[in-house]
């Protein structure tokens, strides 16, 4: 790809397809069906809807039907000319913060159909490495072209002969279900590739690895199955907890279980992310997305596996993280490291620090659970008391260990940073807001020192509120502020809805519980 990683098809047919629809089996067929279809075909397809519109205004200056969901290339095309070309210039000159929802449409459907271009005119296809000895590989144009420029014109003909052979098999396949042809060609290709460029040919079991992964898509599917493992758990916990009994074991025995089964296998997509890209998958906001959901479901299934509400948060935390990472703004696909981040470093400063998320993460649902508890507090059911108590302790245990590993994670990354820039700490905003972060989690840590008389809601409120230092350290400091962990460079893009939502809940929840606030931290009974 433009990005100088060598990819199967498929993975590259998953990842333009998807940004081109939106969806998946559009029309039927799968992404490398489209694909090829569209890079074989490109007069028919130039015709098909299959370009994701959304925007009533642009439909209108389209000349569209408001009520069409896709548009052909050929519908941004009039008398010749690219209608999206001066709208798509005018979104760019603007500020992220600054564009609104006409803009960034705008620049959406410009991708996609920049996008089609490129796989409808095969300039998407850099199949054929140089003759020349050189890493570049090039599309079948320019692969010609270079042949003849370093004056080996058998290797043009042999370039043009394939893909005439290919062209001509594919639609034999096509039209007569006759395939021999294609496959001849795909295999002179392959020759073609291992006799100029065989230093950077996939191994089979890498390229199996990656199909399996794009068509499995563990980490999208496994979103549910979490969130529902959570929701049911905690149903379950609190009906016995309303009926003013323990939860059997062998309920929280048969949830560790389903909950451990769950967590395999995002251990093993995650292996398989690693043997794919070759580096550990947490160097991007995706993969550290995913990395922080595994050890949400880890750190319930090693340290709170006999507390049924534990084990519901862990796999709550778990499905949001994994629900985030599948969110538009974060690019799932796996990309070559940035020089930086080619060191062993990556292997264990981003680790620790991205772990220290998910405990942090932990105490912030088990600090909104205790939050809820508070709600039901009465003369009649005294247990609650001391299920807020056994949660304020597990909570308590979360962020020393949470709190542990960031700080830990924060000295290494000094080291790794003496390493790279030659200072161990500049003040970099991520360095920065990591420090603050360990300054907030120690003072929530200390303030059982000062002998609070309503200590259990000041804890769960401080763990509630304190998570948002980790938000800024996590999500704020990549996309609003410039440093050299940034993603945006400075450049903010626009608060999503969500989190206005977020704040507004938690400050409710907080509210509430405050009336009913009047709780020691005092022995179990």
């Amino acid at each position: 790809d433009y990005g100088g990683r060598i990819k199967p098809i498929n993975t590259l047919a998953t990842e333009l397809v998807h940004k081109i629809t939106k969806t998946d089996r559009f029309l039927g067929l799968n992404n490398t069906q489209l694909f090829l279809g569209i890079m074989m075909f490109p007069d028919d397809f130039n015709k098909v809807k299959m370009i994701k519109i959304s925007n009533p205004q642009l439909k209108e200056i389209l000349g569209v039907d408001k009520g069409d969901s896709f548009i052909s290339f050929i519908d941004l095309i009039q008398d010749s000319t690219y209608i999206l070309q001066n709208y798509a210039e005018e979104a760019n000159r603007k500020k992220s913060s600054e564009r609104n929802k006409f803009d960034k449409d705008v620049l959406a459907v410009d991708e996609r159909a920049n996008l089609f271009y490129l796989i409808s005119s095969a300039e998407i296809l850099r199949i054929f490495p140089d003759v020349s000895g050189s890493r570049t590989w090039h599309q079948p144009s320019m692969a010609i072209q270079s042949a003849l420029q370093e004056g080996k014109q058998n290797d043009a003909k042999r370039i043009g002969a394939m893909l005439q052979e290919f062209s001509s098999g594919f639609g034999e396949g096509v039209y007569h279900n006759k395939w021999e042809k294609a496959f001849e060609a795909v295999k002179n290709i392959r020759a073609y590739q291992k006799e100029y460029g065989a230093d950077l040919i996939l191994d089979d079991s890498k390229i199996s690895s990656e199909i399996f992964l794009n068509k499995t898509n563990f980490f999208k599917y496994l979103i549910l199955p979490f969130i529902l493992l959570g929701i049911i758990i905690f149903g379950t916990t609190l009906t016995y907890i309303f009926k003013n009994k323990a939860t059997p074991k062998s309920a929280i025995f048969i949830f560790f279980i389903l909950l451990a089964f769950l967590t395999t296998l995002v251990t093993i997509a995650l292996g398989l992310r690693w043997y794919v890209s070759e580096h550990a998958p947490w160097s991007n906001a995706y993969e550290s997305m995913l990395f922080i959901a595994w050890a949400a479901a880890i750190s319930g299934l090693l340290l709170f596996r006999t507390s049924a509400l534990a084990l519901a948060s862990a796999s709550f935390l778990a499905g949001i993280s994994l629900f985030v990472a599948d969110l538009g703004f974060m690019e799932p696909q796996i990309t070559n490291l940035v020089p930086v981040l080619k060191s062993y470093w990556l292997n264990i400063h981003v680790s620790i620090i991205t772990s220290s998320y998910g405990f942090l993460g932990l105490c912030f649902i088990l600090g909104l659970l205790t939050l809820f508890f508070f709600l039901f507090r009465s003369q009649r059911r005294k247990n609650i008391d001391d299920i807020i108590l056994s949660l304020s302790a597990i909570n308590e245990m979360a962020m020393i260990f949470g709190l542990f590993l960031l700080t830990i994670g924060n000295f290494l990354g000094g080291v790794w940073a003496n390493e790279s820039w030659g200072r161990y700490w500049g003040w970099d905003p991520k360095e920065t807001w990591a420090l603050i972060t360990i300054g907030v989690y120690g003072i929530i840590l200390h303030l059982r020192f000062l002998r609070f008389k309503n200590m259990p809601f000041i804890f769960a409120s401080a763990s509630v509120v304190g998570f948002l230092s980790v938000l800024m350290t996590y999500f704020g400091v990549n996309y609003y502020l410039s440093g050299m962990h940034s993603y945006a460079a400075g450049d903010p893009v626009p608060v999503p809805t969500f989190v206005y939502v977020l704040l507004l809940g938690m400050i409710t929840l907080i509210a509430a519980a405050s009336f009913k606030k009047d709780l020691h931290s005092e022995k179990l009974h």
